[in-house]
């Protein structure tokens, strides 16, 4: 486009980058009717309105049409217009794995860059709101291929996987650009792929992990090649800069923390979730990290859930703050701790003095500039439950001196009640 071009409203030019700068404006703040509203001025604001409001679609089939209108309108429009999925960036494909549907929409995308691809059932019960993974193999082929298809067209950036049993595992190695996997009670499979893929096999580079280590400890085994003596590793680690784990009745979840924490020579982002002993940091990170990584790590986050009076507030991550002491770059440490109140809990205040003598010592921590420590007590109601917290909120005034006087550290401390 011409830097001179403009649109003409009424007696004034306005020039088109202009126009452009107000959609794009509108679409960041999700205002969805005033992109609607707009597209009717004329056919070229229609077509800069378009290119934002059609950016993000999701066709859930596990739901009547009413509940998803963009999706249904998208269809109409596509139906007329073909070149408007080009505007399709992010994509949410949502299958209901009994249906019979025909998937061919899927082969109308060429330009999608964010795709997740989940399988539901229809109607779930009440009772039962999160249903097993749904098999791959029962679904129709019209899908399987399809998606195949959608593969290779798109250059995916992002692949965000739910609810999926026996996905195979050789798609991913036909997605060169993905950088971000996100995987949520998903269990790869060796069958091959019901279509021939143009182009080798490559295996993508990922800068972004996102895993349960629950179900998916032996999916994520997949991943890294540990599953069998045959198997080779289906992503490369290496450049790996973000990793979100989230443990759950998983005993070995430590093990492939440390794993994956190994095979990367540049992570800036570690956040983990879970409870002891399941998630317990003793041993676990220090010793994984490489010294490339050592100067690339620049956050920690750690979101434990406390059972027991008993177990270390922080899972022992601080014994690993004191291993790095002095040979780090950490710029962030986040702590959100939540504690059901159906748990006879004493804080100890010894306990919870430990992260503000770790992070006090002498030239540990030079560039650490964040530490926010989040206390939530999860119950039914608010009664009955104000002791403890004052007693928390004591520990946040007294416990940690270090962290207060220290002026380079923006240290925030808060303890709360949520209601479930």
């Amino acid at each position: 486009m011409s830097p001179h071009s403009s649109h003409r409203e009424g007696n004034t030019d306005i020039p088109l980058d202009v126009i452009e700068l107000i959609m794009e404006e509108l679409a960041k703040d999700d205002d969805m009717e005033a992109l609607k509203s707009s597209s009717l001025a004329c056919s070229f604001f229609r077509s800069i309105c378009q290119q934002h409001i059609f950016a993000s679609i999701k066709f859930d089939f596990s739901k009547p049409p009413f509940e998803n209108p963009l999706a249904s309108r998208f269809r109409r429009l596509a139906d007329r217009k073909p070149s408007i999925a080009r505007y399709v960036r992010i994509l949410q494909y949502i299958e209901v794995v009994d249906s019979k549907r025909e998937a061919a929409v899927l082969r109308r995308f060429s330009h999608v860059k964010f795709f997740t691809l989940a399988f539901d059932v229809e109607d779930p019960s009440p009772l039962n709101p999160d249903p097993p993974p749904q098999d791959w193999n029962r679904t129709t082929m019209s899908l399987q291929t399809s998606l195949c298809s959608f593969i290779q067209a798109n250059n995916l950036i992002r692949l965000y996987l739910c609810n999926i049993e026996n996905f195979p595992k050789s798609l991913l190695l036909h997605i060169p650009t993905l950088s971000l996997l996100s995987i949520y009670r998903v269990t790869l499979a060796d069958s091959p792929p019901p279509f021939t893929f143009i182009g080798k096999q490559v295996t993508p580079r990922l800068s972004i992990l996102n895993a349960q280590l629950g179900e998916d400890l032996p999916t994520v085994r997949d991943l890294l090649g540990s599953g069998s003596a045959e198997s080779s590793s289906m992503v490369n680690l290496s450049h790996l800069k973000q990793f979100i784990a989230r443990t759950r009745d998983q005993p070995a979840a430590m093990e492939i923390i440390g794993q994956i924490l190994k095979a990367t020579e540049s992570i800036e982002k570690l956040m983990l979730s879970g409870n002891y002993p399941e998630l317990n940091c003793v041993g676990k990170i220090a010793s994984a990290l490489s010294p490339s990584s050592l100067q690339t790590l620049k956050m920690i986050g750690l979101s434990p859930l406390l059972e027991s009076s008993d177990a270390d507030p922080y899972l022992n991550l601080t014994k690993e703050l004191e291993e790095i002491s002095g040979r780090n770059v950490l710029e962030e440490i986040v702590f959100d701790i939540a504690i059901p109140a159906d748990r006879d809990y004493t804080p100890d205040p010894g306990q919870w003095a430990q992260l503000d003598v770790a992070l006090s010592m002498a030239d540990g921590f030079p560039l650490l500039r964040h530490v926010k420590v989040t206390i939530t007590l999860y119950c039914y109601c608010h009664l009955g439950h104000q002791e403890i917290v004052k007693k928390m909120w004591d520990i946040g005034r007294n416990g940690f001196p270090g962290l207060v006087a220290a002026g380079q550290v923006d240290f925030i401390f808060n303890a709360q009640v949520e209601l479930l």
